[in-house]
Order: structure tokens, then C-alpha cells, then sequence
């Protein structure tokens, strides 16, 4: 396909096939991953992962399998009694489901997507709070101020932030959260099968406090591992190998963001132009910057979907609830500018023609 506009697993970024083989011939993805080339491919990752996304020094960075696998060390590992999530779609509450069958206790409260969440109604000091930064299945985000606002309210709770669609395409102020996670087949432009965890010192007494061991996924035999530049499992040594070459030869977070503001506020003002699909989020406080959800008739998005993949362009259908009335659009890194403009100029033919 010429465009892939999908929200996950996304366009993946084309100097990759090339690191790819850099890595076959370098014979890196062959290596013990208890081995001194591993553990210094693992150092070198985090510290880039550090530099190049603005992390704290004194945050921890775990690999694990996918952002899915972060439900249950969450769970896990951090929490005793009870979770409180937040949600307005598809994939926050599948997060709060998945707590529930560790915690049956754990809360679950949603909002609409075209506000934020009623912190008033956490109580004195949850004991985690449960965020998705970015909902993927509707476009929406968590701002900054709010993430401010939560974190000053409640310095003692720990907060978790599903970024799975926006880290490494959103500047974040880490210190808002004490977990972060996200896959890497979205913003970081690779292709499935791995995910990031980045936790704060605070979390990590949290978890010692609470000292869970007795699973495979453990986070404190996590952390035990990543301390030691390794992983507690056989990992995927070829996405940790690619995600250090795409590290070293992309721009600061700050730049990325900045790009995806900006060609996101030229994306909308084109769009007003084309008639028969408009903007789900209203509200420009919590619109995302990296996924766009565009709604319209049914009718009208199957045949701006299925007449796109005609012509060689991938857009994501609607998930849950809004499968048939939406169009979700990947906002993320890899993508070039110019595949917007490009998007624009199908749906105005698609309007002449239809």
C-alpha cells in the first residue's frame, strides 16, 4: 500500500528494513540475551530512550511483550486492594475489566469524550489511578494541566498512563506519572511485538513495599533484570536492536511533537473543506494529537474506506460502538507530512465522485 494511515500496528518507518539487515549481518539477533553484546545493545537503548524522550535519569525502563501484558504487572505489582480507572472508551475500560479479574474491588467510572474525568469523585488517596493518556479507539486525550492538576491533588496514590498511542510521538511531562507504558508498533514507528514500561522511583518502593514475586511477570524481577541490562525473559532482540538505530538517527521528542501539533491543526482546517466527514472531538482540550477520529453516515464511511483501499490508502475503521460511524486516522512519526495533504485531496474527489 502507497499510504498507511492505521492506528496500530501502523506504517512502520522505511529506514528499518535497512537496520534490519544491518542487524542480520552484525549476527545481533542471535546473541545470548545474558551475553555482555546484549547487555550493552539494552544500556545503550535505555540511555537513548532516556535522551532522545526527555525521561527522567532516575526512572527505570523495562521491556516487556506488549502494553496489554502491562494490565497484569500493574495489577500485579503495584496494587493491593484496589484500582481506580478513568476512562471514555474502548481501551480503558478493557483496562479496568483486566484489573478486575485480579482486584474484583477495583473502581471503574467513565466520562464523556468531550470532557475530563471528575477527579472529585476519587476520594482521599486512591490507592492507584488508572489513565489512558491516549484512547485510541476515539481520538481523545488527557491534557497536560489535568495531568498536573491530578498529580498535585493525590502526591501520594500512584498514577498510571496507558501512552500506548502517544509515546513517542507526545512530549510528556513524566513526573506526572508514576507508570507509563506503551507498544511500539504505533508513534515509536516499529513493528509489533514489544513494549516499554517507564516507572518512577516512587513506584518502584510501591512495589517493593508490596513485594510481589510470585509471577512470571513480577515487576520487581522485572526491575531485578533491567537493572542488570537484561530482561527476565528470552526478548525480542531484533525490536530493542531497530528501536537503538531509530533512536540514534531521530529528532528530540520536543521537535516530533511540535511536527504533530502542527500538521494536526493543518489536517483540521483542511478537513473543513470536505463535507461529509467531520471531527468526533469537539473539544480542543482533549482532542488527540496523534489519532484523529472523523465521523460521518455509515453509509458514507464504508465507501471512504473501502474506495481508499482501492486506491492504495489505509485508514482505520471505527472500534467498538463507533466501528461503522468512524474513520481513525494514525497522526504518528513515521508518516510523512505530505500523506495529509495527500488524504485531503482523496476525500475532495471522493466528494466530486460520490
Amino acid at each position: 500500500m502507497k499510504y498507511n494511515f492505521y492506528p496500530g500496528p501502523s506504517k512502520i518507518y522505511p529506514q528499518v528494513a535497512r537496520y534490519f539487515q544491518e542487524g542480520m549481518d552484525l549476527g545481533i539477533f542471535e546473541r545470548n540475551h545474558r551475553s555482555d553484546s546484549f547487555q550493552e545493545l539494552f544500556s545503550r537503548t535505555k540511555l537513548l530512550l532516556k535522551s532522545k524522550l526527555n525521561i527522567p535519569l532516575d526512572y527505570e525502563i523495562a521491556m516487556v511483550s506488549s502494553a496489554t501484558e502491562c494490565w497484569e504487572i500493574i495489577a500485579q505489582s503495584f496494587v493491593q486492594k484496589r484500582s481506580s480507572h478513568y476512562f471514555n472508551g474502548a481501551f480503558g475500560e478493557k483496562w479496568w475489566k483486566y484489573s478486575q479479574k485480579i482486584h474484583p474491588k477495583s473502581i471503574g467510572a467513565n466520562f464523556s469524550v468531550n470532557e475530563l474525568p471528575q477527579i472529585e469523585s476519587l476520594g482521599q488517596t486512591p490507592e492507584l489511578i488508572a489513565l489512558t493518556h491516549n484512547e485510541t479507539s476515539n481520538g481523545t486525550a488527557i491534557p497536560l494541566g489535568f495531568q498536573k492538576d491530578i498529580r498535585k491533588r493525590f502526591p501520594d496514590s500512584m498514577i498510571a498512563f496507558d501512552a500506548t498511542s502517544s509515546m513517542a510521538g507526545y512530549e510528556f511531562d513524566w513526573e506526572n506519572g508514576d507508570i507509563w507504558y506503551a507498544s511500539v508498533q504505533k508513534c515509536f514507528g516499529l513493528p509489533a511485538g514489544m513494549a516499554i514500561m517507564v516507572v518512577s522511583p516512587n513506584a518502584i518502593t510501591r512495589a517493593k513495599e508490596i513485594g510481589d514475586e510470585a509471577h512470571y511477570n513480577s515487576f520487581n524481577l522485572i526491575l531485578e533484570n533491567t537493572r542488570k541490562d537484561q530482561t527476565h525473559h528470552t526478548p525480542n532482540i531484533s525490536n530493542i536492536f531497530l528501536l537503538g538505530r531509530l533512536l540514534e538517527n531521530v529528532e528530540n521528542i520536543t521537535a516530533i511533537h511540535n511536527n504533530l501539533k502542527s500538521r494536526k491543526k493543518d489536517f483540521y482546517t483542511d478537513l473543513k473543506k470536505v463535507e461529509i466527514l467531520k471531527p468526533l472531538i469537539n473539544s480542543s482540550e482533549v482532542q488527540s494529537d496523534t489519532v484523529f477520529c472523523l465521523q460521518g453516515s455509515q453509509e458514507s464511511i464504508r465507501m471512504v474506506i473501502q474506495t481508499a483501499l482501492n486506491e492504495g490508502i489505509i485508514l482505520g475503521n471505527g472500534y467498538g460502538v463507533m466501528k461503522d460511524s468512524t474513520i481513525r486516522v494514525a497522526n504518528f512519526p513515521a508518516i510523512p507530512n505530505q500523506d495529509y495533504k495527500d488524504l485531503i485531496n482523496f476525500l475532495l474527489r471522493f466528494e466530486i465522485k460520490n
